[in-house]
């Protein structure tokens, strides 16, 4: 479904183009900028929510943006009257976003292979146009990776490191930093900015 949309949007692809290049690739190319225009294009498609804590600190409307968690937990239950999907291969059970959009993981697989090869995580969260104030990621353990997409300037990674900031652009390529130790926070920006964290939670 995707390979697709994306050919016809971003290459001009006919359907016997189509036909050929399927068979090579499933959703990315390799190159860091073709594959950020594609990811782009992905994260568009995605209806984008929050949980309690992180709508409060929206800016945005909940349509315009979100922050949201691929990948397993312990909790068995969305809500008091839904129960979510269990996962045989984690033997936890898949959060929301997993649920609605399983193709994600085979997305994330093939984006993390090409461009996060020598890191294994078991989670990603997925950010629209989500501001970030001060804070450090309590619950995760060892380094994190982010990438960020979209059309948007200025929203630099702020990294405080024994107290001198660190400014990093994760659009330009992956970034790796340990968010549980040190503090970290995002710039003002313009436009729509998504940000995927691929990371480790505690258990």
């Amino acid at each position: 479904m995707y390979v697709i949309k994306l050919l016809i949007k971003i290459y001009g692809f006919n359907l016997f183009n189509i036909i050929i290049v399927v068979n090579i690739i499933m959703y990315f190319t390799g190159e860091w900028n073709a594959d950020n225009s594609i990811m782009t294009t992905i994260l568009d498609d995605i209806e984008f929510y929050s949980g309690t804590e992180r709508k409060k600190m929206l800016k945005v409307s909940p349509k315009e943006g979100g922050s949201m968690l691929f990948g397993t937990t312990w909790r068995s239950y969305l809500s008091p009257t839904k129960n979510r999907t269990f996962d045989p291969e984690t033997g936890k059970y898949r959060t929301k976003v997993y649920d609605d959009y399983p193709e994600l993981k085979d997305i994330f697989k093939e984006f993390s292979d090409y461009h996060l090869p020598n890191f294994t995580y078991s989670q990603v969260q997925l950010n629209k146009n989500f501001p970030c104030p001060p804070h450090r990621d309590s619950q995760n353990i060892t380094s994190s990776i982010l990438c960020c997409f979209g059309d948007y300037s200025g929203g630099l990674t702020c990294v405080d490191i024994n107290k001198k900031i660190k400014k990093i652009d994760a659009s330009i390529q992956p970034e790796e930093f340990n968010g549980a130790e040190h503090l970290h926070w995002v710039e003002p920006y313009k436009g729509t900015r998504y940000s995927l964290v691929f990371f480790n939670k505690i258990k």
